[in-house]
């Protein structure tokens, strides 16, 4: 299951969605500074793969998380003592990399746990950052909220100049373009904006002419086809892009619109400015994306209450339509 070399042998371990794994990448890259010339592999699960084979941090990706807790408690046992791992950290693992937990204390490899708490208050970055600082991976040993460094996908360029794929004209895109992150059809009426509103941002965005883009798994693809054809000129890319693509536009996109949904973290992690609708009294402080640039929250006792100018005045305030499209 894993190799060896004369290098220090480092595993990262990692099991969540695609929110959680976008914050991974924000300790994975201090782990990766910290430990310059050790060989990093990543064990983590298969949904991701397409994104996380192309990062840097890691020498190594092993998508095979579910499949190793899946086997046997003597299985794991035996292939935790057979491992030549010196180090392993915990990057907030769900129950498959619990199992390859209790199985890895028959190992000689250090554990360091990165996981918060369950209940513990403040956001997975800054508790992340805090469990860094205690392990020496980092000059502070605490970080408030909001202090800890985001996660980036800026490599993502070094994989453009590669791939026509994430070249934004690629799908018809040739200016200015903002993206839109519903939440599908799987998710409760009250935590998703009216399909109106959405039109009638589309429809604003056009005036100013940048081009809505609506992006989004199958679940998303009623609301891209209504918005899509209320509003001459909105894009409908649900179900259209994978992960990197999804990671391409991000990087250049003027701005991003969405729920709170896992997609949004990717796109503002991939460096776009960004309005996050959130229904209820309280901003989601603790949960909320972060990126290279500001995220707007917007938050009202329902989505409704929400206009599509009040949205576009809230992305003038993050600095969505300032200058041009960043080039990759």
């Amino acid at each position: 299951m894993f190799g060896q070399d004369d290098k220090e042998q480092i595993l990262v371990i990692h099991d969540g969605d695609l929110a959680d794994m976008v914050r991974m990448l924000a300790p994975a890259k201090r782990i990766r500074e910290h430990h310059r010339k050790a060989r990093i592999t990543l064990l983590t699960g298969e949904d991701f793969e397409s994104l996380l084979k192309h990062c840097p941090y890691f020498n190594a990706m092993e998508p095979t998380l579910h499949q190793a807790a899946g086997q046997g408690f003597f299985e794991r046992m035996k292939a935790a003592r057979n491992s030549h791992f010196d180090l392993i950290y915990d990057l907030g693992s769900g129950d498959a990399g619990k199992k390859i937990r209790r199985a890895a204390r028959f190992s000689k490899a250090k554990w360091i746990d990165l996981a918060p708490a369950p209940k513990t208050s403040g956001h997975p970055l800054d508790l992340a950052a805090t469990r860094l600082g205690a392990a020496g991976l980092y000059e502070k040993a605490a970080y408030r909220l909001g202090e800890a460094p985001p996660p980036e996908l800026d490599w993502v360029d070094f994989v453009a100049k590669r791939s026509r794929t994430l070249d934004p004209a690629y799908f018809g895109l040739q200016g200015r373009y903002a993206l839109f992150a519903p939440a599908g059809d799987d998710s409760p009426p009250p935590t998703r904006w009216p399909k109106e509103r959405w039109a009638s941002l589309a429809h604003q965005l056009i005036e100013k002419h940048v081009e809505p883009v609506i992006v989004g798994g199958p679940s998303t693809r009623e609301l891209g086809r209504y918005v899509a054809h209320v509003t001459p000129g909105a894009r409908d890319l649900t179900g259209r892009a994978n992960l990197v693509q999804l990671a391409g536009l991000g990087r250049q996109a003027q701005c991003a619109f969405g729920e709170d949904v896992p997609l949004l973290h990717l796109l503002v992690a991939a460096g776009s400015p960004a309005v996050l609708f959130h229904p209820g009294d309280t901003p989601p402080i603790e949960t909320a994306p972060r990126g290279p640039l500001p995220t707007i929250l917007m938050h009202a006792p329902t989505l409704a209450q929400i206009s599509a100018p009040e949205a576009v005045q809230a992305m003038r305030c993050a600095g969505g339509f300032d200058g041009d499209a960043r080039a990759a």
